[in-house]
């Protein structure tokens, strides 16, 4: 957990009011969550914390790149992601969440906000991996799969769709 130790804001002495902060994201973070779909990206979360008296809001803003594999062509692709989401974080004895609120224990000298980023990346992840590719050079797609996929799409006939083509409904 070394590899995350920059993300965790220290909370005493902080004053009331809008801070700032900018975490960059990359393979190092990923390796520290276990079993992570993702093992490396370049992404950059942006944290606006406005401190108040007995709550603290949390607003991400992250945008960047996961490397994944493409789910048309199976090439190795840099696949934008952006996010942004709001916690909300309160003082209480027992710390814990329910959902919408992060609680925690009111003498915490610190918070760590590495795996709100990690969970949010995660979840804006789209669950078929792929995008419009065309404006890059070169592009990243595997042409010898396009091809077979093109081809093998142009002269196959799904005998199943062609029967519910000449169905006729009253």
């Amino acid at each position: 957990m070394q590899a995350l130790r920059q993300f965790s804001i220290p909370l005493k002495g902080l004053k009331n009011g809008i801070h700032e902060f900018v975490f960059h994201i990359n393979k190092n973070f990923f390796s520290s969550f276990d079993s992570s779909p993702v093992n490396n990206g370049q992404l950059e979360t942006k944290l606006n914390l406005e401190k108040k008296s007995d709550h603290i809001i949390l607003d991400f803003f992250t945008k960047g790149y996961v490397n994944t594999d493409c789910d048309r062509c199976t090439a190795l692709i840099k696949l934008p992601v952006e996010s942004d989401f709001e916690a909300i974080v309160k003082f209480r004895e027992e710390p814990g969440d329910d959902g919408d609120v992060i609680y925690i224990q009111v003498e915490e000298h610190q918070i760590n906000v590495a795996t709100l980023i990690y969970e949010q990346i995660i979840l804006s992840i789209p669950l078929i991996k792929t995008y419009n590719c065309e404006s890059e050079d070169p592009k990243p797609c595997n042409e010898k799969v396009l091809s077979i996929l093109t081809k093998d799409s142009k002269k196959s006939t799904n005998p199943i769709g062609e029967a519910l083509k000449n169905l006729k409904i009253d």
